[in-house]
């Protein structure tokens, strides 16, 4: 049997779900559940194998199951088999288990848990860049790849939950993950699963609208807050630091032609900034191909 528990693992969880370590998927595929990858607050991602070739790939378990997380959790599974690109995180099955849910009470549960099946990276990008320096001949590619990305999804979503951490190292290249946040363009607002009072964000890297939020305000958060987001990462892998504060040229130590774009993204002025992934990709392609 696996275990299931959201959370930090080194916690002892106040509930967990048993599922069978063996499960079928969505299109009949047999996959192995193995060790404890990472969890929020929602769910947790362990490693997986697939029985029939050995492959590895990440697994994804929904353990907050009320039905309004299971709306969101249904939507990833739609965005993710959907958006294609080479920086974006590849789907490749979904379906559903049979669990037990336990207490430390003592009180237990039969429950449905949602899955989902997607690459597997090797690290984090925030695991990356805390381990050592990225040249520019690494990062000014990916950053490019990124944007793009971005850009792709903004054409069915926003994403609203961009971090080191939700960004993965897949073989050669940086991909963006989770698209648990993510607000379809073509979801009536009786259809939202996210209320107008919720704020919504990474910690410590969300835009100054999500943080406006925060304190009451009725921010709009759009393609151009995740620009600001992914910004924020590209800050941060360039100068080993967050884009906290007043920011200028002195703190930037890549190439110069990236500072601009870079820089303009992360204006407070939402108005000022790109206007979403694609706008950002070109112009981070105008300034370091001029």
């Amino acid at each position: 049997m696996a275990v299931l528990f959201s959370g930090n693992g080194e916690v002892e969880p106040r509930e967990f779900v048993e599922v069978n370590d063996q499960l079928v998927s969505f299109a009949g595929r047999h996959f192995e559940v193995a060790e404890r990858i990472a969890a929020g607050g929602n769910g947790v991602v362990h490693r997986c194998v697939d029985i029939a070739d050995g492959s590895d790939f990440a697994i994804k378990f929904q353990l907050d199951l009320r039905q309004r997380r299971r709306l969101r959790f249904a939507r990833e599974q739609v965005l993710l088999s959907e958006l294609k690109h080479d920086h974006l995180i590849v789907y490749e099955d979904h379906g559903n288990v049979a669990g037990r849910q336990k207490r430390r009470s003592g009180s237990t549960k039969d429950v449905d848990v949602p899955f989902l099946i997607m690459g597997l990276g090797t690290k984090t990008l925030s695991a990356l860049v805390k381990a050592e320096e990225i040249p520019p001949e690494i990062f000014v590619a990916q950053f490019r790849g990124l944007a793009h990305a971005l850009g792709r999804i903004h054409t069915r979503a926003v994403h609203r939950d961009i971090k080191p951490d939700n960004i993965l190292v897949v073989g050669d290249r940086w991909v963006l993950s989770d698209y648990g946040l993510c607000d379809p363009h073509d979801c009536a607002d009786e259809e939202r699963v996210t209320p107008n009072w919720e704020v919504v964000g990474p910690r410590f890297w969300m835009s100054p609208e999500a943080n406006n939020r925060s304190i009451g305000r009725q921010d709009v958060i759009n393609a151009s807050s995740d620009v600001f987001q992914l910004a924020s990462v590209f800050w941060f892998v360039v100068n080993r630091s967050h884009p906290t504060g007043v920011l200028s040229r002195s703190d930037w130590h890549g190439p110069d032609a990236l500072f601009g774009p870079i820089f303009k993204a992360l204006h407070h002025d939402s108005s000022i900034r790109p206007t979403d992934g694609l706008a950002f990709a070109a112009q981070i392609e105008m300034a370091i191909l001029s």
